[in-house]
């Protein structure tokens, strides 16, 4: 049997610096009023829902991710991080 997942990750900037707030469920419903939260949070600046299953993931929904990618990690970890800035160079 395929067990789904969620992770759920709010993001934004502060005066520290750019920060992730992780959370996770087995849940989908559970897992999107997590997601409305950050949503609803206006220290976040965006949110990520990836749906996880055994051997795939998949971003399900998103808001406020422009200028940011979802990153994998090499331990089965997720994240969001500022995405590189495209520099034209003449």
């Amino acid at each position: 049997m395929i067990e789904t997942t969620y992770r759920i990750i709010g993001f934004g900037d502060n005066e520290h610096g750019f920060f992730n707030q992780f959370a996770f469920s087995s849940s989908v419903g559970y897992a999107y009023g997590i997601y409305q939260a950050h949503i609803a949070d206006p220290e976040m600046d965006g949110a990520v829902l990836i749906e996880v299953n055994h051997e795939d993931w998949r971003v399900i929904e998103e808001f406020g991710t422009e200028g940011v990618s979802v990153v994998y990690g090499p331990l089965g970890n997720f994240k969001v991080e500022k995405a590189e800035k495209l520099q034209l160079v003449r």
